[in-house]
């Protein structure tokens, strides 16, 4: 069986599984129990059949710590991470048990398969925590909140929220309902919002600038401009070894943006990986992957690899392979690499000191894009049918929001793993160049490593740019990857066409209409691309590759997305 038919079939079993999952439910963003249309805007008593609340017996007003006026338990399912010491100990449960009143009692799910698990908790009608908190895909939200598994929470953000609401208001965040807002009007979800712009504009290419200087060149601006380099590193010894070992581009499979299309076609066409390829135009919706541009843009990289100028090692080699190549102790060999973080090298990397960003290409009809990635809200907890009290599970996600919630949730505890900015750190912000001051001074960086003070992002929070990363402190390393990062942005951002397709949430039945369309649709253009590339399919075969995708289902695939689109652009 070819990878194009498994990943469609694997596609089209999950989409059967999370309709099924329902045991024989229907779709209740159609009809109630009566027939009737269902209120957008559900009531609490409505979200919890036959469950009446006693809040008012249990909580204090709005904004008062802590949130409970007695003792009380709230289960929370959580993915069990590695790096998470002791949830029970953890500083951050800690905290928010002090502030709230609540003793948290966690169920860990698989950290590799906790959606997995949830779909089968669900399926077997198993009793579920009080909250689940784990990503999910809208989706996935859509079809376990339609078939009420998970409870509405529209009255709950409107009339018992603080936290939530004072965030959205300090920092104008007028469409972040709308972002949550699932297909049915309903919101399912307390999100999880951390934008960080190196994250946001992650499609960069990286330049030896070291050779540029040895071989007295500037620095491309152009496609043309960017072949010529990359001739002269394969040909002129830039390295001076008086060798002809040098690699003028290189990439690697399955890294962060590291394959030479993920730069380079944006010079030609917009190359919107965050949403499968598609275009827009005042509310029109087409694909990238059929026009001529993109064949042109095809044509360029297959000219690079053709001359040698791409290694062939690209689209065979691992990451460690690559970090093999990138690290040579003998000497540097490589001129440039696509990757959306120069974490990529060692931290002390002598290597790394040879490369700057590569801005942004202008091809040669004058189209110069950088890809835009989707930074708004994401899913991440529900409060689950089985909840005691919902308004109390509410008001515990509704704390998550706070600003030292959000904040210690990413970096731990407050004055021990971090601090607030001063006015003595003025200036030193890694985003001071984009407006974002001095916020964050991390005093002990453990992120992905073993520590005992947050959930690794595990649970909802507002977190805008100025308390994330965006916000952190610079300690003055020129070639911490933070900064490089925050070097290279400027040059990438608002380089996206004026209507970009970030997010498009479908109903089941839309789901069901394309999901197998869809993974055929994705992994054909993704394996022709690599094919056009590298020479296995020859230009003259374009014509053939456009009209496969018409029967795949391309046509149909569109008018989905058109609908879906019209309906999130009019919310």
């Amino acid at each position: 069986m070819s990878k194009r038919r498994m990943a469609s079939l694997v596609s089209a079993l999950l989409a059967m599984f999370l309709v099924l999952s329902a045991c024989g439910t229907t779709d209740t963003s159609k009809t109630s129990g009566s027939g009737k249309p269902k209120n957008k805007n559900q009531t609490k008593e409505s979200a919890s059949p036959g469950k009446k609340s006693s809040s008012g017996d249990i909580l204090n007003e709005l904004g008062m710590e802590p949130i409970v006026k007695k003792p009380y338990t709230l289960t929370i399912g959580l993915p069990q991470d590695t790096n998470v010491e002791n949830y029970d100990t953890n500083h951050y449960t800690q905290l928010l048990e002090k502030k709230s009143g609540i003793d948290i009692k966690f169920e860990m799910l698989p950290a590799k398969d906790a959606g997995q698990k949830l779909a089968v908790m669900i399926s077997g009608s198993s009793a579920l925590p009080d909250i689940i908190s784990i990503g999910l895909s809208d989706l996935e939200v859509y079809s376990y909140g339609s078939q009420g598994n998970f409870i509405p929470l529209n009255d709950y953000y409107e009339n018992s929220s603080f936290y939530f609401k004072r965030a959205v208001q300090e920092h104008g965040l007028d469409t972040i309902l709308k972002d949550i807002t699932s297909a049915d009007g309903n919101i399912y979800t307390v999100p999880l919002y951390n934008p960080e712009y190196g994250n946001e504009w992650d499609h960069r290419a990286w330049i030896n600038k070291t050779w540029l200087k040895a071989l007295d060149l500037d620095m491309p601006k152009t496609t043309e401009d960017y072949y010529q380099v990359l001739k002269a590193f394969k040909e002129k010894d830039p390295n001076g070894n008086h060798k002809a070992d040098e690699i003028p581009y290189m990439g690697h499979i399955n890294g962060w943006n590291s394959q030479p299309q993920d730069f380079f076609m944006n010079a030609f066409v917009y190359y919107n990986t965050a949403y499968n390829y598609i275009l827009a135009d005042n509310g029109k919706i087409d694909i990238a992957a059929n026009k001529d541009e993109w064949k042109k843009g095809l044509q360029y990289l297959n000219k690079l690899y053709k001359e040698e100028l791409i290694s062939p090692l690209t689209f065979t080699q691992d990451k460690s392979q690559f970090q093999q190549a990138i690290e040579n102790p003998g000497a540097q060999i490589v001129g440039s690499i696509t990757t959306g973080s120069m974490s990529i090298y060692q931290t002390d990397s002598k290597r790394k000191e040879d490369m700057t960003f590569l801005p942004p290409l202008t091809g040669p009809n004058g189209v110069c894009w950088a890809t835009k990635r989707y930074q708004g809200p994401v899913n991440r907890s529900y409060i689950t049918k089985d909840a005691k009290d919902p308004e109390v599970a509410f008001r515990l996600l509704d704390l998550m929001c706070d600003t030292e919630s959000s904040i210690t949730s990413r970096f731990g505890e407050m004055d021990k793993d971090w601090k607030f900015a001063t006015d003595a750190d003025k200036g030193t912000g890694l985003y001071e160049n984009m407006g974002i001051p001095a916020t964050i001074k991390v005093i002990n960086n453990h992120w992905g490593q073993p520590q005992n003070s947050e959930w690794a992002d595990a649970q909802a929070a507002i977190r805008p740019y100025q308390y994330g990363i965006g916000g952190m402190t610079w300690d003055g390393n020129e070639y911490d990857s933070q900064y490089m990062t925050a070097q290279a942005v400027p040059s990438y951002i608002d380089k996206a066409p004026k209507e970009v397709v970030l997010k498009v949430p479908f109903t089941t039945d839309e789901n069901d209409r394309v999901s197998e369309i869809l993974s055929s649709l994705t992994t054909y253009i993704n394996e022709s691309t690599q094919r056009f590339i590298v020479g296995d399919m020859p230009f003259s075969e374009w014509d053939n590759y456009v009209g496969e995708l018409d029967n795949i289902g391309l046509e149909e695939y569109l008018k989905v997305v058109q609908k879906a689109y019209d309906r999130y652009r009019k919310k």
